[in-house]
């Protein structure tokens, strides 16, 4: 049983995947715009990591596991 309440995507900066390679995930996975994505790339790449607006349990963890799938580090936290 999973706690209730909104669950954050936290994704994380790494040394392998590009901007472009973070981009098109981006707007693969969660329908960003090209221009969106690209800035929300360039905050995970400043910041060493960025949270998405918190969500339901359920979307969350597809979201997240989409994201891995795709090859970004990214991961769950309870809000």
């Amino acid at each position: 049983m999973h706690p209730g309440g909104p669950w954050i995507i936290e994704i994380h900066n790494d040394n392998i995947n590009t901007y472009g390679g973070v981009t098109l995930v981006l707007t693969d996975v969660l329908g960003y715009t090209t221009e969106t994505a690209y800035r929300v790339a360039g905050d995970i790449d400043r910041r060493g990591k960025v949270d998405l607006a918190p969500g339901p349990w359920a979307e969350a963890e597809k979201l997240v596991a989409a994201l891995q799938v795709r090859g970004l580090r990214a991961r769950l936290r309870h809000a």
